[in-house]
């Protein structure tokens, strides 16, 4: 039946794309008042003229014919008045709801009611009572027939989308929940998809087949058992926001059988809200699935520190800072002031805060953190209060072979930009930190931990300095995800060093703003940590992304070990041993206590990596960096060698 209206409503489309019709369509649209009024006019007599067709026998000895030419213009002139004054020839019928045919039997009534009043009154008017109620019915079914039959029509043909044009989806969530974005997706002619069936994961298996809005109902396990008839489905659509990770996870591994990749929708009060549409359906990430309450920050007090504040960011245009910048720029700065070396990164992200933010003052400044003499004179001029450090390198196996620059930018840049900050009178220096700094095997996290020991040393001025330390974060520059997308794009292999191997993650918004949250908490030499949820093996997050993707692990993507990089560790830590943890008044934010480092020693030190780079003399470099650091510990495998290892 389906298909036949689906023909029979493409050959009235491919009907109206003439252009001669076209022309006369929008011809008369200026008209469409007294067109809807001349419309109902002719549904008022054929459905008057169909009551006295079909109980011909009762008005038989009465003259049928008499009464129908006596009754039928002020029937027709009473029905028309309560429409108008009900509004019923104003409504658009492409979105006729319920609620129109409510208000189409409620103006039936009323003038059916007028109709037989009158009747009683004068007898000329008086019609058999069957009749009346025949032809209430009557006008409803016409009425309100052909209004859901143009709804249908703009829906299925208009503006002209294609039936295969459209991807077919299954719709995860509970029915109630769904109801209505699955309606939008049927009901929007702009709709790039087909909702095929919903999928009620809290449906019991045993319950049998229903269907809402003409789109049947399954359980996890009644969507797998017809998984044959499946076939042309494009994706599955996750609409269950309020789902723990653990459901996530417990209908993504029900419904990975069907080899289709996984999306999602925004949240249901965004939608409402009008900030996006169904359309906005994206693929599923995997920090949706990452098993951590959700952050809770003091926007007040957050707010209080920020608002009308000088702030300068560095490395503004990398993933953290750029984060930091658009979180911050919502909290009213009295100027933003934005470091990178990078031009591109910092135009785009200008262009970005200039639209999204345009009235809060930027200055974007293409420098480096290398110059102190530039930072001194930039932060002085600008009467900076806030400093938020994020500008570092961070590419692990790519700074081992990189000592000398990694030093120069991680090491002698904080040890610049702290005099700096101390001598502009900076009333807040916060320094973004990495958990490899604990316990470092490699250069990236002995640097870091060095540039740690410069802030903490520098404290107890009027200069409030404080570091805040995290693990990895999802979707950053050098983030793994990324690459296993980019691999898995191109059909595989995805390579992981080790099958063993963990990470902490967090996404990079709950990052920043936890970053901002502790730098509201500081009172100056902290070392803050953030808590980071439980660790991650990086081989199951390889095959739950080939999984979200429609592809099986290992047979249609292959997962490749290729051994630990240089630097690389097997498991990262957010505390050293001899560190203190000491919880906060902010349930993910914790406190490392260590022994307090002595700024004249700092500093003597600093000269003494300040000559070994000018020398560029990597090696006493490195043992610089163990004389500072005792734990660090660089003694990594060949790749080659933990490879083959994997292999055996």
């Amino acid at each position: 039946m389906k298909k036949k209206l689906n023909s029979i409503y493409q050959g009235i489309y491919t009907l109206t794309k003439k252009p001669a019709i076209a022309r006369i369509i929008d011809e008369i649209l200026p008209f469409r008042l007294w067109i809807i009024v001349s419309v109902h006019m002719a549904l008022f007599t054929l459905s008057y003229m169909l009551t006295f067709l079909l109980l011909s026998e009762k008005v038989a000895d009465i003259g049928a014919k008499d009464l129908l030419l006596r009754t039928i213009f002020p029937l027709v002139f009473i029905r028309l008045a309560v429409f108008w004054y009900h509004d019923l020839h104003q409504g658009l019928w492409r979105f006729v709801s319920f609620e129109d045919l409510l208000n189409i039997i409620r103006a039936a009534v009323i003038s059916s009611v007028i109709f037989v009043t009158i009747g009683i009154i004068w007898e000329p008017l008086r019609i058999p009572q069957s009749m009346y109620v025949l032809d209430w019915i009557l006008c409803v079914m016409l009425c309100g027939g052909i209004r859901f039959f143009v709804r249908n029509f703009r829906e299925k043909v208009l503006p002209g989308p294609r039936f295969r044009e459209r991807d077919n989806v299954l719709v995860v969530g509970p029915v109630g929940k769904v109801h209505p974005l699955v309606k939008d997706i049927t009901s929007d002619p702009h709709s790039h998809y087909n909702a095929v069936g919903i999928v009620d994961p809290t449906k019991e298996d045993r319950a049998g087949l229903t269907r809402v809005i003409d789109v049947p109902v399954w359980s996890l396990q009644q969507t797998v058992l017809r998984k044959s008839s499946l076939r042309n489905l494009s994706s599955i659509v996750l609409c269950w926001p309020e789902s723990s990770r653990k459901q996530l996870d417990t209908v993504i591994d029900e419904l990975k059988s069907l080899q289709v990749p996984f999306k999602t929708i925004p949240y249901f009060e965004d939608i409402l809200s009008d900030k996006v549409t169904i359309n906005d359906i994206r693929d599923v990430e995997i920090e949706d699935l990452l098993d951590r309450p959700p952050v809770q920050i003091e926007m007040e007090r957050i707010s209080e520190q920020l608002q009308d504040r000088v702030i300068l960011v560095t490395g503004g245009g990398g993933s953290i800072g750029s984060e930091l910048c658009r979180q911050i720029a919502g909290f009213n700065p009295r100027l933003l002031v934005i470091l990178d070396r990078s031009e591109n990164s910092l135009f785009d992200l200008e262009l970005e805060l200039k639209k999204s933010f345009p009235d809060v003052p930027l200055h974007v400044s293409v420098s480096t953190i290398n110059n102190y003499l530039g930072m001194k004179l930039l932060m002085t001029e600008l009467k900076v209060e806030f400093v938020y450090h994020a500008a570092a390198y961070k590419h692990v196996p790519l700074m081992e072979s990189a000592p000398i620059e990694c030093a120069y930018n991680n090491i002698l840049g904080t040890h610049n930009l702290t005099r700096a900050s101390l001598e502009a009178g900076v009333k807040n220096f916060v320094m973004i930190s990495t958990d490899k700094a604990v316990s470092p095997t490699n250069v990236m996290g002995v640097t870091k931990r060095i540039a740690e020991m410069v802030v903490q040393s520098h404290n107890g001025n009027h200069t409030k300095f404080i570091t805040v330390r995290f693990g990895n974060v999802l979707g950053s520059a050098g983030s793994v995800t990324p690459l296993f997308k980019r691999q898995i794009a191109v059909g595989g292999p995805v390579t992981v060093t080790h099958p063993e191997i963990e990470r902490f993650f967090m996404t990079i918004p709950e990052a920043v703003q936890l970053v901002l949250q502790a730098s509201s908490m500081g009172r100056g030499g902290e070392i803050f940590v953030l808590e980071m949820g439980k660790p991650v093996k990086i081989l199951h997050l390889a095959e739950k992304l080939i999984t979200l993707s429609g592809k099986k692990p290992y047979e249609d993507i292959e997962i490749n070990f290729t051994g630990l990089r240089p630097g690389e560790k097997m498991y990262e830590e957010l505390f050293n041993h001899s560190e203190e943890q000491i919880p906060t008044s902010h349930g993910q934010i914790r406190v490392a206590i260590s022994q307090p480092v002595d700024l004249p020693y700092i500093k003597s030190q600093i000269e003494e990596i300040r000559g070994l780079i000018v020398r560029r003399d990597g090696k006493n470099l490195r043992e610089k960096f163990r004389d500072l650091v005792p734990q660090y510990c660089s003694e990594p495998q060949s790749s080659s060698s933990n490879a083959e290892t994997l292999r055996k």
